[in-house]
Formats: structure tokens, C-alpha cells, sequence
């Protein structure tokens, strides 16, 4: 795997890591609720994209 992604792939596992920590975070009101769908969305969605990244560049090297 080049350094590339690898980097990628790490950084990938790290949000996807965050997005699982806010999701399992309690919410004590609807404004908590609604924000904390759109910051673990967000970070969810950076590490597929990250992740699907990683896999072209590994893709693209060998």
C-alpha cells in the first residue's frame, strides 16, 4: 500500500471513529438532536469519500 494511502485511509478510519463517537453521545434536546445527526453525517460522509480516495490512489499505483 503507498504512503498515500495508507495516510488516506488512516485519516478515513479517524473520522469514521468520530462520527460513531457523536452518534453514541446522549442529546438533551431537539437543537442537540439535529445538530448532532448533521456533525456525525458530515463526518461519516468525509470518511467514505476519504475511504473510496484511499482505495482509488491504490487502485491507480499497482
Amino acid at each position: 500500500m503507498t504512503r498515500a494511502a495508507l495516510v488516506m485511509a488512516a485519516v478515513s478510519a479517524a473520522s469514521a471513529l468520530a462520527g460513531a463517537v457523536v452518534l453514541s453521545r446522549p442529546a438533551h434536546s431537539e437543537q442537540a438532536i439535529y445538530g448532532k445527526r448533521i456533525v456525525a453525517t458530515m463526518a461519516l460522509a468525509f470518511a467514505l469519500i476519504l475511504a473510496l480516495f484511499a482505495w482509488g490512489l491504490e487502485r491507480a499505483s499497482g
